[in-house]
This record gives structure tokens, sequence and C-alpha cells, in this order.
């Protein structure tokens, strides 16, 4: 990547999410796996988990997305497609093309994507419907159709990162276009040669019809014969036998009232094909103003019934595949007024479509979120920029349950807002699920670090934790102190009270002690009755207080055991202060140790403090 996005990347004050977090929203995110962990330093590319948070949350959702799309990042486009547009470009070349340039893989089609990096870097969005693009389908070359959307990327100063691109094909719909086009023209070319408009009369007092050769054409009858004048059953036996009793009573309606006639039917000559026509006519009047025929034409609609039936045919699918998804499917307009939800939402909050009014969001949504969320929705309909909101959103059950609500703007060829489509994902149960692991990883932590029996820190947490206080209190300056301390006799206490009531003395010991000193100093239990406390700040005359301290609360009144029986517990303590800034953790538990020897030598129940190893020579 070049380096003017490298600097972006670093120099972004948007913080980047966890990936591991996100990874852990979905059960299905086997897309935002393989882009978290590609290695995008071989494209040039700082590794993801650097990324600012512009460019990793469009990278989210192109990983969701059902629909056709990928993220190319910086000029050059280096490709992050999700799984609907890796089928999309695996027609345009071969092999794998994650964190490859958008330019390099499209082939023919680069001066355009060329030129659409180009136009996005300078912050405008654009948009090319019908666009044609060459593409292999069933191993060869052939042109379908495309609407393609390109939005910028940017991060909070504007900068542009790198672009969005979403893809829809409408080959179907481009094709039935032209054949309605078509139709159209071939229905001109008719009017003006009668190719496929017929004329006709209807003789209303003998029911014999005179039409012209397209009208005998259509309905399968001799030409030279409908010239001359048949009988209108002739033609009432050719429509289909579905639309038979609607045209007759359309045209016995149309004489009685005098009226115009028109309708639309379906024919179907003996031994031919089915067509739809259109027939028309006006009544004629003779000099007494009786009414003699129907004079009209008949229009052979069949193409553009066919392309209709074809274009609903799309939508249908279309519609089955938004009702199809999981998630609730949502839109609305420029302002954010919502005029489309899937049945999605009546099955998640029991509450029809129709049913909707402005206060509907703020009864759903968990109050506690209100503000946030309406917030979050404001803020991108101002800015434009896409809606990632996590939430409580309440379901038919009366539970509030966990919603992944995103969504995206589309943009029309100037780069206005045109209009939202979002979706809604039911995040809840791998929320839980989330917290669950969150917490037991604490608890494991807590347990890695914590003596169970004394609530203290273990040997290993207590080295670790005061070597980093002696290496924070070096940097500063700062006096550090140490004591070291075992209860007395504590062996004669298991011999005669047992065991249980042992751990029971080091667990009331272990709160007097800790009871002694500040919140912020740190006491570890060594083993057994072994203790030590690092006194951050502290002196020496401060030191050997507390050291006094602790003798005159474990001496102060007996423990009482859950027997009824209380055993008198003392405590010798050894304490030193560090006198130079390179004296280390292991230098300081060497002086307190021999400190602690000579309490213990003068007779227990005491606290000796020593300033150096060279003062007890």
């Amino acid at each position: 990547m070049t380096r003017w996005v490298t600097d972006l990347m670093r120099d972004s004050d948007i913080p980047t999410r966890s990936i591991d977090f996100l990874l852990s929203r979905r059960a299905d995110n086997g897309g935002l796996a393989e882009i978290s962990h590609f290695d995008w330093p071989s494209s040039g590319l700082p590794p993801f988990q650097d990324w600012p948070a512009a460019l990793s949350m469009a990278a989210r959702l192109v990983a969701h997305a059902s629909v056709p799309m990928a993220l190319m990042v910086g000029r050059e486009g280096h490709l992050v497609p999700n799984a609907a547009a890796t089928v999309l470009f695996s027609e345009f070349t071969r092999g794998d093309f994650l964190g490859r340039s958008v330019e390099e893989v499209v082939g023919e089609g680069a001066k355009f994507y060329a030129d659409v990096l180009s136009r996005v870097f300078t912050g405008e969005s654009c948009s090319f419907h019908d666009q044609p693009m060459r593409l292999v389908r069933n191993g060869q070359w052939a042109t379908r159709w495309f609407n393609l959307h390109f939005t910028p990327v940017a991060d909070a100063q504007g900068q542009v990162l790198g672009v969005l691109a979403i893809a829809s094909e409408v080959t179907s719909h481009v094709q039935c276009a032209r054949n309605l086009r078509e139709s159209e023209q071939r229905l001109k070319l008719a009017l003006e040669s009668s190719g496929m408009v017929g004329v006709w009369d209807f003789d209303v007092k003998t029911n014999i019809s005179t039409a012209d050769a397209n009208v005998a054409r259509m309905y399968g009858l001799s030409a030279a014969g409908c010239v001359r004048g048949v009988d209108d059953g002739h033609f009432i036996r050719a429509i289909h036998a579905a639309d038979r009793a609607r045209v007759e009573e359309t045209l016995r309606t149309a004489i009685e009232t005098r009226t115009s006639y028109r309708c639309k039917y379906r024919v179907l000559p003996q031994g031919g094909a089915l067509r739809w026509v259109i027939t028309s006519a006006k009544p004629v009047y003779d000099e007494r103003g009786d009414l003699v025929r129907m004079s009209g034409v008949v229009v052979d609609v069949t193409d553009q019934m066919e392309t209709a039936s074809a274009l609903a045919q799309s939508r249908f699918q279309f519609e089955t595949l938004t009702e199809a998804l999981p998630q609730i499917v949502w839109s609305c307009d420029a302002q954010g007024q919502y005029d489309y939800f899937s049945a999605r939402w009546s099955e998640f909050t029991g509450i029809l479509s129709h049913e909707i009014s402005e206060d509907t969001w703020k009864m759903l949504v968990y109050p506690p979120h209100w503000d946030m969320v309406r917030k979050a929705w404001r803020d991108a309909v101002a800015t434009g920029t896409p809606y990632d909101v996590d939430y409580r959103f309440r379901h038919h059950s009366g539970e509030y349950r966990w919603l992944r609500v995103m969504a995206l703007p589309i943009r029309d060829d100037e780069g206005n807002i045109t209009r939202w489509f979002g979706t809604s994902t039911d995040i809840h149960d791998s929320y839980l699920a989330a917290e669950e692991r969150a917490r037991l990883t604490k608890e494991l932590e807590r347990m890695a670090t914590e003596d169970q029996l004394t609530e203290l820190l273990t040997r290993r947490a207590f080295i670790n934790s005061a070597s980093a206080a002696i290496a924070q209190a070096s940097a500063h300056a700062a006096p550090v102190s140490l004591l070291m301390m075992d209860l007395d006799h504590f062996k004669s206490i298991n011999d005669e009270y047992g065991h249980p009531c042992g751990d029971q003395v080091l667990a009331v010991a272990a709160k007097r002690i800790k009871a002694c000193v500040k919140k912020q100093d740190l006491v570890g239990r060594l083993g057994g009755e072994e203790f030590a406390i690092l006194l951050s700040g502290c002196g020496a005359r401060e030191a050997k207080a507390v050291a006094d301290r602790i003798c005159r609360a474990l001496e102060a009144r007996p423990i009482a055991m859950e027997n009824g029986l209380s055993v008198s517990v003392t405590v010798s303590v050894g304490a030193t202060t560090r006198s130079a800034l390179d004296d280390d953790l292991a230098s300081l538990l060497l002086v307190a140790d021999k400190a602690l020897y000579q309490a213990k030598a003068a007779g227990r129940n005491r606290s000796v403090f020593q300033e150096s190893l060279a003062d007890q020579a």
C-alpha cells in the first residue's frame, strides 16, 4: 500500500475494535475470519487488527452481507470481497484474489475501475446503472449488466481510505426492458402497416363480424371469410375458455349501455399458439341514432405480456430471497423514514408492518439504550456514515434480546443519499456466550493470581507484581519497602488442632495483615505460613510502623475457631527499605529474610528492621 494510506491508518484517532471480540459475535463469520487472518503485509497493507475503525467496520459489513459486496482498500484497490462477490470475481480470473488489486483481477475492465477509484478517492460516490460487463459464464465470454454503487470509506477527518462496492446483476431486467422497447417499436410499425393491429366491425343486429387479414390470423380464421363476414361465434370459440364468458359479458354490457368496449384476453385458435390480444371498439350509430355496429381494432400484445410476466417473476424471486434471509431486512428514505420491513420483523416483534408508528421504535428499544441508539442513527443520517450498533430490542415474548443493526446509505450519481438499506440480526445467544467467556476468563485469571485459602496474591503473582512496582518506583526515584513475616509456632497449631484449624488461622491472619496496609500495597502468600508485603512509596520509618502494627493486630485477640475453641497467634516480621536504585526484589527479599531470622532469634512476636545486608555483618 502507498505510504499515505499506511500513515492514515497509523495516525487515525478512531480506535479499532478487537478482532477476537468481533469474531465471537456471529457463528457464521468464516468470511471475516479469513479476512482478519489474511497476510495483509504481503499486499503492502498493515495487519487487519491495525486497520482504522472505518475500514474495519466496512470489512465486517462486507463479510456479513448476502449481496455481492467488496471493499477496495487504498488507491490500488486491494480487494476484500464477500462470498457473493467472490463468486462474481471468480468468473473474471482464476485463483485466490483476496488482497489483490482490482485492476489485476478484472482484466479488460481495469480502466473502468481505475477511473472509479480516482473519482471516489476525491470523496465522490458514484453509481452505474445497467453497466455492461464482459465475464465468463459456463466457460464462455458473455455480456452481463449490473447496477454498481461505489461509496468512499473515510476516517473521522474525511480522508478516504477505501471504496465500498455493491453490485447487483440486472441482466434479466435489461433484457426485459429491451424486449419491451422492441415490442413498442413493433407495435408502432404494426399501427403503420397493420402487421400486429387488425381492424374489425361487429354488426349488433346480425351478429356478423368482418375483419382484416391480421385479425383472421390471430383467431385462426380464413382471411377471405373474415373480409366477407363471419358469424361472431367463430371469434368467440377462438377465445381461451377461461376468458370467454368475461369477454362476452363485457361486449354485451358495452352494447346495452352504448359505451366504448375494451377487453384484454387470450386467444387460442385450434391448432395455433396462445396469443394475448387487446380488443377495443366504439359504438357507431345510423342517421336515426340507433346503434348499428361496434367498430375497432385488435392488438396482439403477446410479447408485452410475456415480458411483464418475466419482470413479475424477477421481482417475485427478489422478494422471495429477501424474505428467506434470517435477518430482519429493512429500508428507509434519505430522511430515515422507514418504508419496508421483511416478514422477520413481524415474526420477531409480533407487530405488523402497517401497525408501525413514530413511537414504535422507542417503545421496543431497551430503555437504557434508547439515547445511544437515537444518537447513533441521527449521526448516521446527518453524516452519511455507515450505521453499526448493538443494542437490546424487545422480542414478542417480552424479552429484550441483543440485535446487531447495520445499514449502508445508497447514493445517486451526485453522491446524495437516496435510501438506507439495513439488516437487524439476532445475536442474543452469541452475545451471552461472549459475556460468559469473558467471565470465565476473568475467573481463571483470578484463580491463577489469587491464593484460594487467604485470597492474597500467589507467590508467582506477588513476585511479578512486586518486580513491576519496583521498576516503576525506580523510574520515579520513589522509596520502596518490603516486609517478610512468619506466623510463630504455626506447626504446633497444626499438630494440636489439626490442619483445618490451621487453614482457618491462616485465612483470618491474612485478613488482619491486609487490614493493616493500604489498598495499593501488594500482599502475597509465599508459602505455608510465610507472607510478604511490598509497600510502594514507603520509607524506613513508615515500614517499621506498619510491621509493628501487624504484630499488634495479630496478638490483640485470639482467633475463634468453628468448634468453639480459640487460638492465640503472633507473628515475626523482617522489614527493609531499598537503599539503592539498583536494588531489585531478590535483594530486598534477602535482606528482609535475614531481618525475619533476627526477629525469631530475639524471641518472636516482634519486628526487626534492617537497612541492608551490610548492616547485619
